[in-house]
Formats: C-alpha cells, sequence, structure tokens
C-alpha cells in the first residue's frame, strides 16, 4: 500500500516534469531501517506536446497616474514551450521589459499612451489588449450639463435616412447614464430646429457643460449646413442653418464646455441639380463671447468635401458606432474624440453602403484628421474620415460631477420645460353613456416629441383617431389592432384629437381629447 500511494503521488505531479523516461522505485524497510525488498516498475516515456500562447489575464484597460508616481502593468500567458514576452509602448519596443511584468518609475507625461504586450513561443504568437496610460489631473466640476439632439431622417423632398432616429437616441442614452439632461427630438422642420437651437441656448450659462448633436442631411460651402425635414428639393444656404449660426447662439452667455458634433455628410451641393446655391451671396454670422471662444470643440462624421455613410440593414450609422464606444468613458474629452478618430469604421463594412448626409467646417485652431474607415474602401473613392477641431484648456471629461450654486440652476430651466410622465385620463362617449381610460405617453424614448395615446380598455370596440384640423404633413400615425395612435409634433394650434367609436363597423359615438393640456412644455416653444 506504501509503494501504491508513492507512485499514485508521482503520477499527480508528473505534468510538472520534463518529458522523458519514468520509472518508479519502491522500497519496503523495516522500522529500524533494515531494507527488506526494492521493486522497480516498468519505464514509461513521458511527452509533452507544444501548446499555443493563451492569454489568460489581460491589463487593465484603462489607468491614470499621478505626475512623478510609479505604474505596473501586468498579464499572464500560459504556453508550452513557455511564452516569452515583449512589451511595446504606442508600437515602439521597449528595450528589457521581457516578462509579464511592466514596471515604469516616474510617470511623466513622455508615459502617456497605449501599452501592450507581444506573447509568443517557437509555436505561436498573441497580442495582449491596450492599456491606456494618462496623466491624473484635478477633476472638474460642472454647474449643469445639458444636450440638445436632433435627428432628422424622414424628408419631404429629399432621400429619407435609415440610422438618426437610432444614433441619437443611442448618444441621448449615454449622455443620460453619465448625469446630462437631455433634449431629444425626431424630424424638425427649419422653424422648429431653429426654435429647439434658442430654447437650448438660453440653459448654455456660464459653469454649463453643453453638447449639441445632429443627425441628418447636411452640406458644405464654406462651412457646414444642416438641413431640416422641410428643405426644398432645390435648397440654397438661407433654407438650411449653419454652424455659424449654432456658435451664435450656444456661445453667448459663455458656457464652460461646448460641444458640436455633426453627424452629416460634408459634401458640396450638385452644380447639375442646384446651381442657384452657388450664386447665392451667403449670410455671414459672427459668433463671439463675452469672455473668449475656448473651450469648443467641433467634430465631424466625415472631412471636408466628403461623404458620411450609413450600412443598409444596420441599425446605427458608422459614426456613432465608434463615438458610442467613449462618450460615456471616464477620459478627458481630448482623449475621447481622439480616439474616435483613430477607430477603423468599419470592419464590418460590404458593398450595401448609403450615403447619408452632406458637411464642412472652418476654425482658426488647430485640427486633427484620422483615416477613419478608409480601410473599407480601399481603391475606391468612398473614404469617410472623422474629423474633430478643438481649444480647450482644461481637462473638461463628460463624466465630471454637477455641483449646485445658489443661483438657479440651468437644469431646472430645462426639466420644467421637458416636464412629461405618463398620464391615464377619464373619457366619454356621451352617445352610448361609456366611460373609458386613455394612457397618453411618450411613443419612443428619448424622444420628447412623439406622443402615444392608447385605449387599453376597449376590447369589443373599433377605434379611430383623427386630426380635428387636417395636417400637412400628415403627423398622426394609427394601430387600429392595438387600439393607440401616436403624434409627432403635436401643436398647440392644430384642435384637438378626435376619438372615434364603431362597433361591427358602425360608428356609435366620438368624444375630443385636447393634447395640448399635456404635451411637454417644449414643443409649445418649438412649434410656435
Amino acid at each position: 500500500m506504501i509503494g501504491s500511494y508513492k507512485i499514485i503521488s508521482l503520477m499527480s505531479s508528473i505534468l510538472l516534469l520534463p518529458p522523458g523516461e519514468y520509472k518508479c522505485k519502491v522500497s519496503q524497510t523495516k522500522n529500524d531501517g533494515t531494507l527488506v525488498s526494492v521493486l522497480t516498475s516498468r519505464s514509461v516515456i513521458v511527452q509533452i506536446f507544444p501548446l499555443p500562447v493563451t492569454i489568460e489575464e489581460q491589463p487593465q484597460s484603462m489607468l491614470e497616474v499621478k505626475d512623478g508616481e510609479s505604474f505596473t502593468i501586468y498579464c499572464k500567458a500560459n504556453s508550452y514551450p513557455e511564452p516569452q514576452y515583449q512589451w511595446f509602448h504606442n508600437n515602439t519596443r521597449l528595450e528589457g521589459q521581457t516578462s509579464n511584468i511592466l514596471h515604469i518609475k516616474k510617470f511623466r507625461s513622455k508615459h502617456e499612451g497605449k501599452y501592450y504586450c507581444y506573447v509568443y513561443n517557437n509555436i505561436s504568437e498573441a497580442y495582449t489588449q491596450r492599456t491606456h496610460v494618462m496623466m491624473d489631473l484635478p477633476r472638474m466640476k460642472a454647474v449643469a450639463k445639458i444636450a440638445l439632439i436632433i435627428a432628422n431622417e424622414e424628408y419631404e423632398h429629399h432621400e429619407c435616412l435609415l440610422t438618426p432616429k437610432n444614433d441619437a437616441a443611442r448618444i441621448g442614452n449615454l449622455l443620460k447614464e453619465i448625469g446630462f439632461e437631455v433634449i431629444c427630438l425626431l424630424n424638425l422642420t427649419i422653424t422648429q430646429m431653429k426654435n429647439a437651437i434658442k430654447v437650448f441656448s438660453k440653459a448654455l450659462v456660464e459653469g454649463v457643460y453643453g453638447l449639441f448633436y445632429f443627425a441628418g442631411h447636411g452640406f458644405k460651402m464654406q462651412e457646414s449646413y444642416m438641413l431640416a425635414t422641410d428643405a426644398p428639393e432645390t435648397y440654397l444656404r438661407k433654407d438650411a442653418i449653419c454652424e455659424s449660426e449654432l456658435l451664435v447662439a450656444f456661445l453667448e452667455n459663455d458656457p464652460e464646455l461646448l460641444i458640436i458634433i455633426l453627424d452629416m455628410c460634408q459634401s458640396l451641393p450638385s452644380k447639375e441639380f442646384n446651381p442657384d446655391i452657388y450664386n447665392e451671396v451667403p449670410t455671414v454670422n459672427e459668433y463671439k463671447s463675452k469672455k473668449n471662444l475656448r473651450n469648443l470643440i467641433q467634430a465631424y462624421s466625415t472631412s471636408s468635401h466628403r461623404p458620411s455613410y450609413e450600412k443598409v440593414n444596420s441599425k446605427y450609422g458608422l459614426y456613432m458606432t465608434h463615438l458610442s464606444k467613449y462618450i460615456n468613458k471616464d477620459i478627458p474629452v481630448t482623449k475621447l474624440f481622439e480616439e474616435v478618430g483613430k477607430c477603423k469604421l468599419l470592419i464590418l463594412c460590404t458593398l450595401y453602403i448609403n450615403i447619408l448626409y452632406f458637411h464642412d467646417f472652418i476654425h482658426t485652431t488647430i485640427v486633427f484628421i484620422f483615416a477613419a474607415i478608409d480601410s473599407c474602401f480601399k481603391g475606391k473613392e468612398r473614404n469617410q474620415i472623422p474629423m474633430y477641431a478643438l481649444s480647450i484648456t482644461k481637462p473638461f471629461r463628460l463624466t465630471d460631477a454637477v455641483y449646485i450654486k445658489n443661483s438657479p440652476n440651468p437644469d431646472s430651466y430645462l426639466n420644467e420645460l421637458m416636464l412629461f410622465s405618463t398620464k391615464m385620463l377619464d373619457i366619454t362617449f356621451k352617445q352610448v353613456n361609456m366611460c373609458t381610460k386613455v394612457t397618453l405617453s411618450l411613443f419612443l424614448e428619448p424622444y420628447l416629441n412623439l406622443i402615444k395615446i392608447k385605449l387599453p380598455d376597449l376590447r369589443n370596440f373599433e377605434v379611430n383617431f383623427f386630426n380635428s384640423v387636417p395636417k400637412k404633413p400628415n403627423n398622426l400615425y394609427q394601430d387600429q389592432s392595438n387600439k393607440e395612435c401616436w403624434i409627432h409634433n403635436p401643436q398647440v394650434n392644430e384642435g384637438p384629437l378626435i376619438i372615434s367609436l364603431s362597433k361591427n363597423g358602425t360608428p356609435i359615438g366620438a368624444t375630443v381629447l385636447h393634447i395640448k393640456n399635456y404635451i411637454p412644455p417644449l414643443l409649445k416653444l418649438i412649434n410656435s
């Protein structure tokens, strides 16, 4: 039994030994140490087959280090023969850093960047994920963090788009996660866009972080222009909203940080189909602030005179696919847009690509251009190159905390305008002496300008909804099977909603619902 135990023990640890020939020698002894007998087992040939490199523990994805401190990055790999390690910083080999632990003493700004480890043996190789090492800078605080997001995709006279609605909802929800108050609006006319910009600009006061995002059709002629849903087929610059018009409104009261993101084409209008725009004398908008033009970021989904793309059957546009990876990360805003610019948009590209919008920009500060989706369209002219310009003087992050001031908070102003909650109301069909419930809610969050009306209790009746005042274009859509409708941009002056009740195809009653009494106050302002 003693001998058997020793053999089992050897077998359990044999994998820790090098390959070769192994035998087990079993000795039997008396209590006084006298040898009684010796037994030797048959030999066993042990072979260890090569194992490819496998990364078992990845280094952390992000690390912030204070100036002068040390930092360590660690990884762990498994293979046979044993793995070897080589660390890199921004694709530069670090001499002498050949263990699985990288240790840097006395961190300085030159040490910022991305670190990764190349792990290999004579069988295979692997790379760890990148660790983004940044200087740990003092944290800023905002009086408020607010965002205006507009998605235009249902155009009256131009090709409708596929992804702006999803793109805008995505960024809106991510900004909400990090403490932003978000106004999200879908399919606006030029008057509604101008009114929304005017309302938003009033909240952009000192200490506020403001972010504006637009997805839709656009073009560039000296500067960027956004097209509203009612833009005429042959449009002029005066039929669009230019970027300098945004800056005139947004910079008036000196927000602490302003970010403008235009997710649209930067293409020139067609001279063949739209020649008059080239003879138009543009309006010059002089934008200025009371103090200076610092802490401004202007970001674009593509570069000057280039189209922006959306992929057929894809939920999001190419730019939003990568912007959404970083927009809510706890990193400086300068790093955020740098990372978005460096993303390769989009490995999943196929031949099923549609041109999205049009767009451009002028700025006196440094301009950064990064080859982004070029790899998708090698050998083609369809290159989308995101770019941005900035004049940042402080280590802002979109995740910065909000502090409360004694003076009225801009959040309060916007919260009052956005005030809306799901409501259940009583309505009566007097002709049949019947009372029932109607529910009002947002049809598609986070959008504030789509209101849903539903009658959940009328299972044995047909329900139809009508605008009491016909509206062009139509803004009322209904789902009779679910006894509900939704209204896009309900307006104060368009009259009440008519709800008609039928049974077996025969009308039996009707009532009115005054939607204007329940819509968010913001809609009354943008539709005025």
